[in-house]
């Protein structure tokens, strides 16, 4: 036992000793947990094993004699038992999918564990011994072995993160965000301490903030844990297991916390303390404590003045003499705060220290030259920010091989600027001189070795032993310096000592912690037993009782809390079930009388339904019969075929006839426009279900048919054009559908179709786009709303008409909303998803090739009709070849007309005119023949001549607005003032934005003496064009006539 030497508790066993309470704490936990899950169980060995790394680390910190360091092996085992259960644990959470590979993974691993952890036993066993002051643990001098062992734990870490990746998205979607978190709560708890472990051994960082962070991250990420997998899991848990696990990480969080700031400022007064009792021992005054040693070093004579203290201590100072000369020349530099001329006395001073602190100087030259070194106090502070990083640089030099020592350390100080640029100046100087490796590894220890600040404390003795039973002397020591005769002295204590105050100062925490511990687990328990859980229990007794049909059972309140409130709750539910169900029992007795009491209701009220439906289904069979003669198809020509689809969305059954009632309506006819053929063609949609919108419809087609009666019959009607024919058809429906004040609303499209020419005119009023469907792509011919629904009071704007040009083998369909809303699925709610998108009939029409029947079957596909459905399919047949010209008068023809075009371009226009004459003569329908006519004589200003050639032409190409124009025009030239206004009206139909027509056709109507008319139309003209100055004068000269005649009458 002597071997494991005196317990002596510190910082570290503190902070050890709340991981050890947590993590088995929530190891037991798991483990305990009834009828548990093979993910659980794994959870929880995985805790324990953690728990045992912890609790090793504890024993290690707890036993000064070098015995304690056999607590490594159950630390190395630790770790990676640890890792290889939360491996199989993240392959079995939330259910195990890969069976066979969490079963070979789970072996290999724990074959490994068992190998590292039987060969670092063996070879620990004569490794001897080795001491690390930064922690004050012992340990086993083997660094290769850990270097090793750091890599295989790292990967056993990857492995389980890796592993826990796979299985996230292997699980489903509401598992995921649980997973997530418990794996980043474990990479928390393993791989940062890791991390910072190895950087505290280095000097990266202080042992004590390694030793507070692991604690922290441990108790928040089991925590974490913790809490999200027991609201996620399957097993059953209590309700005070959970009251207790997050009391006690509150708790241990905050005790580690303010142990660490009370126990850090014990530390600081006890090095105050005896760095004033090694000042009264220097000084020859009475001390409550002799000193173990005392060195002096004269920093003028350069050597070691020895008095020894009350021990005979192995200790040698000339091992270390760099760091007198590193604190001299610390305390010295201070001293010159005072001093104006401070840095210049500081570069002095640096050419009085030995090689081994040169590389302290070249970093003051390096600190000296900065703007922001002010003094002496702001260089002190920049070195010790750089303290650090010169022990980490010393360890890791250390750390290298004698051999090849040179190429090996060139890593560690090739920075050329920056901090510890110095240093490593001096050191690559070491490196490239002539010196043994063996000479270089020494100069550079004692290059890079600390400069201790005033009141530091210092750790003195041997620390690596090749026995494993070693005698070992460990001290404290305080440098103290007395400037005046350049002397440095160090005044050592007992470490023991040293160890004796820790204790004394961590024990009232430990015994704390672990007091608070076991309040917390059981007293909680006791407490809550009372107060929380057997109320629980009663309520789920009584809910057992009243499970089984015993609604007598009543419970007690014994307090008025929140569970009294869900007792006396539970007592009225139960009195409010039992009243129920008394109730309810009388209504059984009695329940054959009621029965047959609202069966005969039923029946009275059935016989009631059935007549209103008899005639009501009179009513609709009636209205379907007057409807049927509107859907028909009176279109007949060879090149414009039209076909109808028609779905009413109400069918019923009226004595032995099915049939169907609705307000979508499709109408197809032939009528003479001025002696040409035309298709003139409806599809409407009326508003309202089954009999208002088929009231509407009736209305249209009634309206609309007698239209097409009067335009067959009459010569007046048919002398007409079609975009004012469609202008008037238009207003003549609105009018009818205006008076019923927007109770009868109707969208439809209205076409007509030049037989011959293919040339469409159409107006739609608030319906669904017409398709065109040319070389198996569908597409929209419009892309903007034109007008409102039929019967929509209060509309303004002019009315015009659209055309578009067809070409041979085109197919447009024209088609009611229905097309678009499908009901495509319901939502988890039972609510109905309508389609939105207006494109997808495209493609449909596509699918369908353009036939009806296969469009109807695609829609289908997509989804039920909610509405009425209409189609109207127009396919315009290619054209018969009405004029063939033989090749050579069409040769003929070609060279008349580029005779034409020289003669016109030399300015002969009557020599270009006879040759056009001549090529006219020889076919009179050609449409460029025309068009050059009408050039040449709007040149000659010959308007008469123009104005024939241009009606000619427009009747030829119809599609052509700008010779409709000309023709208007021209018209006006000549005082043909009914051409003038027919042409003019057309043009303004199609496009109301002209604003030359608008002019043209404002002078007409002044030439016609129709003076409102020409100011409404001229007033159009000035409202698009503000800045042109004909167009006032017009209206002005306008104006001054009507008060003329105003003043006559």
């Amino acid at each position: 036992m002597n071997s494991w030497g005196n317990i002596a508790f510190d910082f570290y066993t503190f902070g050890s000793l709340v991981g050890v309470i947590f993590t088995f704490y929530n190891a037991q936990f798991f483990l305990t947990v009834k009828e548990k899950s093979e993910a659980t169980y794994q959870l929880g060995m995985g805790t324990l094993w953690l728990g045992l790394f912890h609790f090793a680390y504890m024993i290690n910190f707890s036993f000064m004699g070098p015995a304690s360091a056999y607590l490594r092996w159950l630390v190395i085992i630790g770790a990676m038992a640890g890792a290889s259960y939360l491996t199989s644990f993240f392959l079995s959470y939330p259910e195990v999918y890969f069976p066979r590979f969490k079963k070979y993974l789970f072996w290999i691993m724990n074959t490994i564990v068992v190998i590292v952890t039987g060969y670092f036993v063996y070879i620990s066993l004569t490794a001897g011994r080795l001491f690390f002051f930064s922690g004050h643990y012992w340990d086993f001098p083997v660094p290769v072995f850990y270097k090793v062992y750091a890599l295989i734990v790292l990967g056993f870490f990857v492995t389980f993160s890796l592993v826990a990746l796979v299985q996230i998205f292997k699980m489903p979607k509401e598992s995921r965000f649980a997973s997530a978190s418990i794996l980043i709560a474990f990479i928390l708890v393993t791989i940062l301490p890791g991390i910072m472990n190895a950087q505290s051994r280095d000097g990266a960082i202080g042992r004590g903030l390694y030793q507070t962070i692991t604690d922290l991250v441990l108790v928040v990420g089991l925590f974490v844990a913790n809490v999200v997998y027991i609201n996620n899991t399957k097993d059953k848990t209590t309700i005070i297991s959970r009251i207790i696990g997050i009391s006690l990480a509150s708790f241990l969080l905050v005790l580690q916390l303010v142990a660490y700031s009370v126990i850090q400022q014990s530390e600081a007064n006890y090095d105050m303390v005896h760095t004033a009792r090694a000042k009264n021992f220097i000084a020859g005054l009475e001390t409550d404590q002799v000193p173990s040693f005392h060195y002096t070093y004269d920093t003028n004579q350069k050597e070691f003045i020895l008095k020894k203290g009350m021990e005979d201590s192995a200790v040698d100072p000339k091992s270390y003499e760099s760091e007198y000369w590193n604190y001299w020349a610390l305390e010295t530099i201070l001293s010159y705060k005072q001093s104006k001329n401070w840095k210049e006395k500081t570069k002095s001073l640096l050419t009085l220290l030995p090689e081994t602190s040169k590389g302290y100087a070249a970093e003051i030259k390096r600190l000296l030259a900065l703007e922001t070194i002010t003094n002496p106090e702001t260089l002190i502070h920049e070195l010790e920010s750089e303290k650090r990083k010169i022990l980490y640089t010393r360890n890791k030099l250390r750390e290298i091989p004698t051999k090849n020592f040179s190429d090996n350390a060139e890593s560690f100080v090739s920075k050329k600027e920056g901090p510890l640029s110095g240093f490593y100046g001096e050191a690559r100087s070491v490196l490239e001189s002539s010196l043994s490796e063996e000479k270089k590894s020494e100069v550079l220890d004692q290059m890079f070795s600390p400069m201790p600040n005033h009141g530091d404390r210092n750790y003195r003795g041997r620390v690596k032993f090749a026995e494993n039973n070693p005698e070992y002397s460990f001290y404290v020591s305080y440098l103290i310096v007395d400037k005046p005769n350049g002397l440095v002295h160090e005044v050592g204590y007992p470490y023991l000592d040293y160890r004796e105050f820790q204790e004394e100062v961590t024990l009232p925490w430990i015994i704390g912690v672990l007091s608070l511990a076991v309040l917390v687990i059981f007293g909680y328990r006791l407490f809550f037993l009372i107060a929380l859980l057997r109320p629980i229990e009663q309520i789920i007794e009584g809910l057992t009782e009243v499970n089984s049909g015993n609604l007598e059972y009543r419970l007690t309140v014994h307090v008025e809390d929140d569970i009294g409130f869900m007792a006396r709750s539970f007592n009225r539910m139960v009195r409010s079930i039992q009243a129920a169900r008394k109730k309810l029992q009388q209504y059984a007795e009695q329940l054959e009388v009621k029965v047959q009491e609202r069966t005969k209701e039923l029946e009275n009220t059935l016989k009631e339904v059935q007549s209103l439906k008899h005639q009501q289904d009179g009513d609709y069979f009636l209205t379907s019969l007057l409807l049927q003669p509107f859907n028909a198809n009176h279109a007949k020509h060879d090149n414009v075929h039209i076909d109808f689809l028609l779905e009413q969305k109400k069918k019923f059954t009226f004595r032995q006839y099915e049939k169907e009632i609705g307000g979508d309506l499709n109408i197809a006819n032939q009528i003479f426009l001025n002696n040409r053929s035309y298709t003139v063609f409806l599809n409407a949609d009326a508003m309202g279900k089954s009999m208002q919108g088929a009231g509407g419809a009736l209305v249209l087609g009634s309206v609309f048919e007698s239209i097409i009666t009067r335009t067959q019959l009459l010569g007046e009607a048919r002398n007409t054009y079609p975009e004012r024919w469609i202008k008037n058809t238009f207003l003549e429906l609105h009018k009818i559908f205006e008076g019923f004040d927007g109770s009868m609303l109707v969208s439809l499209v209205l076409g007509l179709i030049d037989n011959e020419t293919g040339l469409l005119y159409f107006i739609n009023a608030e319906h669904p786009w017409m398709v065109l469907y040319r070389d198996g792509i569908a597409s929209f011919i419009e892309n903007e709303l034109m007008f409102r629904k039929l019967g929509t009071s209060g509309v303004q704007g002019n009315l015009y008409i659209k055309t578009f040009q067809l070409e041979p083998g085109d197919i447009l369909i024209a088609g009611s909303d229905g097309r678009d809303d499908l009901l495509i699925s319901h939502t988890a709610d039972g609510k109905r998803v309508i389609n939105e998108d207006e494109r997808l009939f495209l493609k449909v029409v596509e699918s369908g090739k353009g036939e009806l029947d296969k469009i109807y079957n695609e829609l289908a596909k997509y989804g039920s009709l909610t509405d009425d459905l209409s189609l109207l399919r127009v396919s315009y047949i290619e054209e018969k070849e009405r004029y063939k010209i033989e090749k050579e008068r069409l040769k003929e023809i070609q060279a008349l007309l580029l005779k034409a075009k020289e003669a016109s371009e030399s300015s002969d226009l009557q020599e270009a005119v006879s040759y056009l004459e001549e090529a006219n003569s020889l076919e009179e329908n050609i449409p460029e023949i025309k068009k050059k006519f009408i050039q040449l004589y709007l040149k000659l200003k010959d308007y008469g001549n123009a104005k024939k050639m241009a009606k000619d032409y427009s009747l030829l190409k119809p599609m052509d607005t700008e010779i409709m124009y000309i023709t208007a025009f021209c018209a006006r030239k000549v005082a043909d003032v009914k051409t003038a206004i027919d042409f003019g009206e057309r043009v303004r139909l199609r496009d109301p934005g002209h604003v030359k027509n608008l002019i043209n056709l404002g002078q007409t109507y002044l030439a016609d003496k129709n003076l409102d008319r020409a100011e409404n139309i001229l007033s159009s003209a000035l409202e698009l064009d503000p800045e042109n100055p004909s167009l006032q004068r017009l209206l002005d000269h306008i104006r001054k006539k009507q008060n003329k005649q105003d003043a006559v009458s």
